[in-house]
């Protein structure tokens, strides 16, 4: 029996089991889990997946499990699988597993395989229930990274500090290791920034990474603000070329060391009533030395920024329906905007206007009809498009999610 066979048949156990109870309750160990299935289309360019043609390699599913073993300590961990065309494949895998002691309210301690916070919504990106949207906005939670930028093995330091009449502040500091894989999306995102060389990652590895995040909870009710800066040291990769890198000069091997790769994350979200209001910008600089094995030895990377915002609001107008209309603009060099050193210009921004509906069918079912419009070509997609690229392009999505 597959994994994904597997996965599906817990469900079906744990639904049939469950009766009516919001969560499965086996001695002092809480159960949840999920269970989605989506639907992907465009009408020009291949996105994330063979999407032209209409994909069903758009799922996810994972369960959890936690438990407190005292008044101040909680362990629990999460087993997650995810397809979206080339990423993922139903692979199993521990999302998270961790050990939480809440020492007092101001501060906190977990260590293990923890949520790693990259933006406002990171930490809950599994839980589909909890947003308007069938994807979060890919200016700035690109389904490509996120292998990587969903958690760290390591420890954090964590905490609650009330600032009177100012609101409160919460604060994490992260420190650990990513997972990077030379077959992981983030290894595919340098593929893609180095397409033109036709680079082939076989090894990829990092030393350690650091996140430090701020939320303040702010004295005006609904209103929060978030500020997220991370570093990731070591990281280095070994590839494949099968391009030459100038005239007449071919080199079959290319070595990378990142001399900086760090970025930040500035956030605005406002509650009011049934509405939602929210606002968050990024930028990630690349910074490297490479070497082509060309005798020269390790030659500088040009600098690379990459920059991403979204504005975004939804409301509920009853029980069973949400609308939310997002806006977001993604450049994956923000020195080149205007994409003057493209092939195609558009391949320099990805801007893109949104749609969603949200129909909660009961407490457990949710289902969402989402339509994107797209200026532009600037993102990191997998997907191939040997007839070349359209500028102007729509994004269709479908997405029936089972929760408890």
């Amino acid at each position: 029996m597959t994994r994904k066979k597997i996965i599906i048949l817990t469900f079906l156990i744990i639904t049939i089991a469950r009766g009516n109870t919001p969560a499965l309750d086996i001695g002092s160990v809480d159960i949840h889990g999920f269970i989605s299935q989506g639907y992907l289309q465009t009408d020009k360019n291949n996105y994330l997946a063979d999407t032209e043609d209409g994909t069903f390699q758009f799922n996810e599913m994972g369960i959890n499990f936690s438990t407190k073993l005292s008044k101040r300590l909680r362990v629990g961990m999460q087993f997650f699988a995810r397809d979206l065309g080339v990423e993922g494949n139903d692979e199993l895998v521990q999302d998270w597993a961790f050990a939480d002691y809440r020492w007092q309210e101001w501060l906190g301690l977990r260590v293990g395989k923890v949520k790693l916070i990259h933006a406002l919504y990171s930490e809950a990106r599994e839980m589909d229930m909890l947003r308007t949207g069938v994807m979060l906005p890919q200016s700035v939670y690109n389904e490509l990274w996120r292998d990587t930028l969903s958690t760290i093995k390591g420890i954090a330091a964590y905490g609650n500090v009330s600032l009177g009449k100012m609101g409160s502040l919460f604060y994490d500091v992260q420190w650990g290791t990513l997972d990077v894989k030379s077959d992981g999306g983030f290894a595919k995102a340098f593929e893609i920034s180095l397409s033109d060389y036709g680079l082939k990652i076989t090894d990829m590895d990092m030393d350690d990474a650091c996140i430090l995040a701020a939320r303040w909870n702010t004295p005006l009710r609904g209103l929060r603000a978030q500020a997220v800066w991370y570093e990731i040291k070591g990281l280095t990769l070994d590839g494949n070329l099968s391009v030459p890198v100038g005239e007449n000069i071919i080199s079959t091997r290319m070595n990378y060391e990142a001399v900086s790769h760090d970025g930040y994350t500035f956030s605005l979200e406002y509650t009011w009533e049934d509405m939602i209001l929210a606002s968050e910008y990024t930028s990630n600089d690349f910074e490297g030395r490479w070497n082509w094995n060309l005798g020269q030895g390790w030659q500088p990377r040009p600098r690379l920024t990459s920059e991403g915002w979204y504005v975004s609001g939804s409301y509920q107008f009853t029980d069973w329906f949400t609308l939310g209309l997002c806006y977001s603009e993604f450049y994956p060099d923000k020195d080149d905007k205007d994409g003057k050193t493209k092939e195609n210009d558009f391949e320099a921004w990805l801007k893109t206007t949104t749609l969603s509906t949200r129909f909660d069918i009961n407490e457990y079912w949710t289902f969402k009809l989402e339509t994107n419009y797209n200026d532009g070509f600037g993102a990191y997609s997998p997907a191939d498009n040997p007839d070349g690229l359209d500028q102007r392009w729509f994004l269709f999505a479908a997405k029936m999610t089972f929760s408890f």
